[in-house]
């Protein structure tokens, strides 16, 4: 029975370690770039998968050659949900951006899983105006 009981308090403890890393990691890894903090948000169930909004004004902080022996851009943008909360997000692309263009990126926390230029006018008003302001 001793070992049965420690089995149960060692499962209580990894559970308990696990549902807080779960609700504070998240709020280590807003607004950082790093690749610790894209893969901590793309395993964490916590976090939600989102659509926020950035204008292409920024230039690359970044240029290098990629694995495979091309040029590549990483980006850290600020970006807008469409509530309008503000966060940055940094991303790598084989590309320059065009200025002067607005995108549409889905995130997973600091995680980017997709971007894609838009039209002006498939931006929320309200996240326009903010972008405006970059």
């Amino acid at each position: 029975m001793k070992i049965l009981g420690k089995f149960t308090t060692t499962i209580v403890v990894l559970g308990l370690i696990l549902v807080a890393g779960a609700v504070v990691l998240p709020g280590m890894t807003k607004n950082r770039g790093s690749e610790l903090a894209q893969a901590i948000d793309n395993v964490n169930p916590l976090v939600k998968t989102e659509t926020v909004y950035a204008s292409t004004t920024a230039k690359p902080i970044k240029e290098f050659t990629g694995g495979a022996g091309e040029k590549e851009y990483r980006y850290a943008l600020t970006t807008y949900n469409a509530a309008g909360k503000a966060r940055t997000v940094t991303f790598d692309a084989q590309w320059r951006l065009k200025a002067q263009k607005y995108l549409a990126i889905t995130t997973k926390g600091q995680n980017v899983e997709s971007w894609q230029a838009i039209a002006t006018h498939k931006v929320p008003t309200g996240v326009r105006k903010n972008l405006a302001t970059v």
